[in-house]
């Protein structure tokens, strides 16, 4: 840590354009920071993935990016704002907002979609997305038409229920009733009086 603060001492206040080195030193007495393990942050992360390092004497203010959400699918890196205290020796972190790393997957239009299920059932056609049960109603078979290998998590529960809330409209619209998710049954017919 005295190596760190000594090497800090003769830098003018501001961005650090060149600080490899400091981000070494840093990373080398980082377990000896308190609050350092805060968010799971270790030391060896600090290695090539430290950025825009300023001196606000006595704090050294970095921010670095953190994947632990691309794990689970996201397309996005948390950012975050770490302050060192020299002095005290401490460290603190806040969220500095999100940096994409992968493109967006584009918004799938489902209206075209439901139409062509919703034609299906009202036509009482035959489809592997449709399964048609003995009293006329029917079950949409959601993974044939949206699989939940197309999007993460997030992105395939928005686009499920678009569609969703889509078939549902244009099926109520035809006297059809949604049950469950995707499960509809028919208009009942209303007997005709003989007299």
């Amino acid at each position: 840590m005295q190596q760190l603060f000594e090497r800090l001492q003769p830098i003018p206040e501001g961005k650090i354009t060149d600080g490899e080195e400091i981000i070494s030193l840093l990373a080398d007495c980082w377990d000896q920071l308190q609050g350092s393990n805060e968010n799971g942050m270790q030391s060896d992360k600090l290695l090539g993935r430290a950025e825009d390092l300023s001196w606000e004497p006595p704090f050294l203010c970095f921010t670095i990016e953190r994947h632990g959400g691309t794990v689970l699918g996201s397309t996005r890196a948390e950012l975050q704002q770490w302050r060192v205290n020299v002095e005290n020796r401490s460290a603190s972190c806040s969220t500095g907002g999100w940096r994409q790393l992968k493109p967006v997957q584009p918004k799938l239009n489902v209206k075209p979609i439901a139409e062509e299920i919703v034609s299906l059932i009202l036509n009482r056609k035959e489809d592997s997305r449709l399964k048609w049960n003995k009293n006329g109603s029917v079950r949409i078979a959601i993974g044939n038409i949206i699989p939940a290998s197309s999007a993460v998590a997030q992105t395939l529960a928005g686009r499920r229920k678009r569609f969703r809330e889509e078939v549902d409209r244009l099926l109520t619209d035809h006297g059809w009733e949604p049950k469950s998710n995707y499960l509809y049954t028919p208009p009942q017919e209303i007997p005709t009086s003989t007299s």
